[in-house]
């Protein structure tokens, strides 16, 4: 295609370079929407690379929305909202100074919190865990070292309170790894770490909100992340979720003040937001003054091409608050995770911080910086991708045989489980999950996911992360069992 060149002797991958070659000309509109692609194997000959190089890069623009591939048609490009830059009463460009422009955002109890920074500073379950990691993947070895070190090299200053107004090593080392992994672009001063996503999640609500806020919540959606913001006196406005993830215009109110989501992954559908709806999230947003967060769950364990994009990936206006966590791919025990946002409302996080935690535990952020800076993590998430993609195989082929009776055929792209809907509809799920509790089995019912605890269709969510394929076996047998007493 004119306009693609391609660098052979480049560190990107020729499918990567393909891919953002492409991904670009369709974003500025040299593609028209409903422009047919050519084939993987004139692609392959016109450009000069292998037909496998081009139908990956193909398959990952088919992932994130930018094409449509039908059978015995063809390729296309998907119709998708020009892009442009969105300004909006939250706009925030990264290298402005701090400033009070979202002091109309932030809360009366945090108006009186933030400021006050003179103060001296001195379950069980078993089997098929859905929501998991499993522990003992765990690079002890390396932690081990890793925590002599610190303590050795560095002084004594790490076990005391840290200066949390700057940036710290954990800070500057997420801002990079998140540029490579996640493709989000920030600065160390953009990152504040946190004790997890959900205090992440509790520290925006307190700084934010007041009681009588709305807020826009993905339904079905996490249901500890609801009640949060139902403890914070909030008007919850559901957010229904379709076939592209959750859709804001579902939601005919103006008065909107944040917006939560999962876009990568949503949970609990596994949906990941194509291109297109997150353009449109955008714009929803901006036409509203309303704040998205973002949470990121569980979005680098994909295991059919590489990882989607998030939304923040295209936030250009400062609207998203991205929150990742490191309890998915290390121990959920450790409660580090971070936010990235716009700069004025990081420093008045970190004020809020100050007051109502002092500091973070810096020991151990040092060793999760370290852990990164080296390499660790990295070779750490490979290994534990391949380990899952395995599990993951493994349980999809017993439930297309072993329960082709009880489980429509189930689809699988990331995280940690499979959605498996029931094909009896009249099924009594809560007498199922109750006999999976009695046999120390971690699966949950899609209902959990909803507002009222009912779901349109009747569905069980598998775990595989946390089991072994031995394991896998036992507590598909016990499921099994479970289901059979009806």
């Amino acid at each position: 295609m004119d306009g693609l060149i391609l660098d052979a002797k480049s560190a990107l991958p020729l499918y990567l370079q393909l891919y953002d070659g492409l991904r670009q000309m369709i974003l500025s509109g040299a593609i028209p929407g409903g422009t047919r692609i050519p084939s993987s194997r004139v692609l392959s000959e016109s450009l000069g690379i292998s037909r496998f190089t081009a139908v990956t890069a193909l398959d990952q623009l088919i992932a994130e929305g930018y094409l449509n591939s039908a059978r015995g048609s063809g390729t296309y490009v998907e119709t998708v909202p020009k892009r442009s830059p969105i300004t909006s009463s939250v706009a925030m460009q990264r290298d402005e100074p701090v400033t009070d422009q979202f002091d109309a955002l932030i809360s009366r109890r945090a108006k009186t919190l933030s400021w006050r920074s003179s103060l001296t500073l001195n379950d069980g379950s078993q089997y098929l865990h859905m929501a998991t990691p499993d522990h003992r993947l765990f690079p002890v070895q390396i932690w081990s070292k890793l925590t002599k070190e610190v303590f050795t090299e560095c002084d004594f200053r790490i076990v005391n309170y840290r200066e949390i107004l700057t940036p710290s090593l954990l800070e500057q080392q997420i801002a990079q790894h998140i540029a490579i992994s996640r493709g989000i672009r920030c600065d160390p001063e953009d990152v504040v770490t946190t004790l997890g996503a959900h205090h992440a999640v509790n520290l925006l609500a307190e700084l934010l909100l007041d009681p009588g806020d709305t807020i826009a919540f993905e339904e079905p959606g996490m249901a500890a992340i609801r009640s949060i913001f139902q403890s914070y006196g909030c008007r919850i406005e559901p957010m229904h979720v379709d076939a592209s993830g959750p859709n804001p215009q579902t939601i005919d109110r103006r008065d909107v003040k944040l917006a939560f989501v999962t876009a990568a992954k949503q949970q609990p559908m596994t949906i990941a937001m194509p291109m297109k709806r997150k353009l449109e999230m955008l714009h929803w947003a901006a036409d509203r003054g309303t704040l998205i967060i973002e949470d990121d769950l569980g979005s680098e364990f994909r295991y059919q091409g590489g990882p989607i994009p998030p939304l923040k990936s295209l936030d250009q206006a400062g609207q998203v608050i991205y929150v990742g966590a490191f309890s998915m791919s290390l121990l959920q025990s450790l409660r580090v995770g971070y936010m990235i946002m716009p700069r004025a409302l990081a420093a008045k996080c970190r004020r809020l911080i100050q007051v109502r935690y002092r500091a973070l535990p810096q020991f151990t952020e040092q060793i999760v910086a370290r852990l990164i800076e080296d390499g660790h993590y990295s070779r750490h998430l490979h290994r534990m991708r391949r380990i899952y993609a395995k599990r993951q195989t493994r349980l999809l082929q017993i439930i297309r045989t072993d329960f082709a009776d009880i489980f429509e055929p189930p689809d699988f792209t990331a995280g940690f489980y499979i959605l498996c809907y029931y094909r009896d509809q009249s099924i009594d799920e809560d007498a199922v999950l109750i006999r999976c509790r009695e046999h120390n089995l971690g699966v949950e019912q899609l209902s959990y996911y909803y507002a009222n605890r009912s779901s349109p269709r009747k569905a069980l969510l598998i775990g595989f992360a946390a089991s072994n394929e031995e394991e896998i076996e036992l507590g598909t047998q016990l499921l099994s069992r479970c289901i059979d007493q009806r």
